[in-house]
């Protein structure tokens, strides 16, 4: 076997922080754009030079996600709103008031959580319930098979991906969620078992409904259910391939696992 060509030369040239489920779609497509323009200009003194640069430049996008080093930097700064909307880039948006399920309502008619006049917390037995939830949850055949009850689907189609921006669940190797992190995420299954002994109401609760509930639940959070840490609660500026912004931010003390991640400019809405 040729040397170069051997697996390790390739994992060599392979940057999975900008490929695979990394892969940013707008950089791609810009490095494309780039890749066609070189090739047409090599097609023009030679075309078997033009099909050279085209491989080679196919394979550098596919292998390490950029042609042209410093693209993200170069799309962050070139590429127009409109453009990044369409890849599902756009800078993230308040979410629409006015929805069906008034999840702040139904926190408050369940008793699931308390307003001490200055900041609303989970309710002290609905907290113990859920760091109860929790500890039943600690192993991956018990979390899977808790994310199997709660997505409802097969607990041997799902897979778990972890990485330092995210906790990804897949169903059969595609990307079903994505949660902050795995404490995140074991939360919400506790919150879940927790919600559906604490309140009959919780049964008749839709779909797209859940989600945001459970999210919110994250949000009122003082210690981390996992570990028992101290949540810290601020804003920071997070940088994506794309663009930069702030958000709102809960992260464990103990764990430093993010608990909770929002826009800030949403949070700024609301109040």
């Amino acid at each position: 076997m040729n040397p170069q060509l051997s697996p390790g030369f390739l994992k060599d040239l392979r940057r999975p922080e900008y490929t695979g489920d990394n892969r940013c779609l707008p950089c791609t497509a810009v490095n494309l754009v780039l890749a066609a323009a070189l090739t047409a200009a090599a097609a023009v003194v030679s075309p078997p030079a033009a099909v050279a640069v085209a491989l080679v430049s196919l394979a550098s996008i596919y292998l390490r996600g950029y042609l042209v080093p410093g693209t993200p930097e170069l799309t962050r700064r070139h590429l127009p709103e409109r453009v990044l909307a369409w890849f599902g880039k756009s800078e993230p948006r308040a979410p629409v008031a006015g929805t069906d399920f008034d999840v702040v309502s139904f926190l408050d008619r369940a008793a699931v959580v308390v307003d001490d006049g200055e900041d609303v917390a989970l309710a002290p037995e609905f907290q113990t319930r859920l760091e109860a939830a929790a500890r039943d949850l600690d192993g991956e055949a018990a979390t899977r098979a808790a994310a199997a009850e709660l997505l409802d689907v097969d607990a041997d189609r799902l897979s778990f991906v972890a990485d330092d921006a995210a906790w990804r669940v897949l169903l059969d190797g595609s990307i079903l969620g994505r949660w902050e992190s795995r404490a995140a995420f074991v939360t919400d299954l506790a919150a879940d078992r927790a919600l559906a002994a604490w309140s009959e109401e919780w049964a008749s609760v839709p779909g797209d409904a859940r989600g945001r509930t459970l999210s919110a639940i994250r949000a009122c959070l003082e210690a981390c259910p996992v570990c028992g840490g101290e949540i810290r609660l601020g804003t920071e500026s997070v940088r994506s391939c794309c663009r930069e912004y702030e958000v709102v931010a809960a992260t464990c003390r103990g764990c430093d696992a993010r608990l909770f991640e929002t826009d800030a400019r949403a949070v700024a809405s609301v109040e």
